[in-house]
């Protein structure tokens, strides 16, 4: 079943700029995709029309099971937001904005006490629960937003950008809990340019190029057509003898990137290794480390906006 199904979205602002220009896909329902492109891609853009604060100009989405073009309160219901923006009273405790928000979402009064226990404590709020906001880090306060956000325990989470600001133990704290979500039956859709924390919780991947959609699927998948090359790296005390980094540059199936410390990029970088470390022994070159560092989402994102780039121009 489909958490979150696009088809053909558009969207055009007054002026004429198009944000989303027939965008189409599917999030599967139990599920963390995560929703990449440069800023303006139209990531916000996306996400305002799926949780109903935008009208599409043209085309239809539908999220869990209900059409945002009129079914806009069936949708709200089952949804919950997080953004860069939601506001907090900052005269006032995590705590008490947490119930505020707690009667503003309609959260049964039975339970409203128990989920804003449950967020302060996943957090890592607990000791702060009674602390004004304004007393709070940068990194907390935001903690506090996103337990705001969490209270009303959705069918599907839409976060945009929810790490900015965060702290590394607020970002940590965050992808533990996203994945908890996952394993209670919450979908995730996450938009954000963070690849690091993406490829750590994603199953999937969606690219958003100028409003259109250029590539999505698994992480793996994603990293494995746009991540390049291993990159295996020597480094090393000695002279690199001439002729070692002559055959090395003379060869087709790799890139030398740099000679001290030693590297090269290759869709097989490993399998020169064996051979390298006793040329280089031999040589009386002396090893210290060795690394090998497989392509990462981050250089699948970058060599897509370069590639698109290049496209444009």
């Amino acid at each position: 079943m489909e958490a979150v199904v696009v088809k053909d979205l558009t969207v055009i602002y007054p002026g004429g700029t198009k944000a989303l220009d027939g965008v189409s896909f599917t999030v599967p329902s139990n599920s963390i995709v995560g929703y990449l492109g440069p800023n303006g891609a139209g990531k916000t853009t996306t996400i305002n029309v799926l949780t109903t604060a935008l009208a599409p100009t043209s085309g239809e989405a539908w999220v869990c099971g209900y059409s945002v073009r009129t079914q806009r309160a069936e949708i709200r219901k089952r949804i919950a937001v997080a953004t860069q923006d939601l506001f907090l009273d900052p005269l006032i405790s995590p705590y008490d904005n947490m119930r505020f928000f707690a009667a503003i979402y309609g959260v049964p009064r039975t339970e409203r006490e128990r989920r804003i226990r449950d967020l302060l404590e996943a957090f890592e709020l607990t000791a702060k629960a009674r602390t004004r906001v304004l007393a709070l880090s940068g990194g907390q306060w935001k903690r506090v937003q996103l337990a705001v956000a969490l209270l009303r325990a959705p069918e599907v989470l839409f976060l945009d950008e929810p790490t900015l600001a965060l702290d590394p133990l607020g970002k940590q704290t965050l992808l533990r809990y996203l994945l908890n979500l996952k394993d209670l039956g919450v979908t995730i859709f996450y938009a954000s340019n963070e690849m690091e924390q993406l490829e750590r919780v994603c199953d999937r991947v969606l690219f958003l190029w100028q409003g259109k959609l250029l590539a999505q699927g698994t992480v793996d998948e994603f990293v494995k057509s746009f991540g390049g090359s291993e990159i295996v790296t020597i480094r090393y005390e000695g002279t690199l003898p001439e002729h070692v980094l002559a055959d090395l540059q003379s060869r087709d199936d790799l890139q030398v990137q740099t000679v001290n410390p030693l590297s090269w990029a290759s869709a097989k970088a490993r399998a020169l290794l064996p051979t390298m470390i006793v040329t280089l022994t031999e040589q009386g070159v002396l090893i210290q480390d060795i690394d090998i560092r497989k392509p990462s989402l981050n250089d699948a994102f970058l060599a897509l906006v370069e590639r698109s780039d290049r496209g444009k121009n």
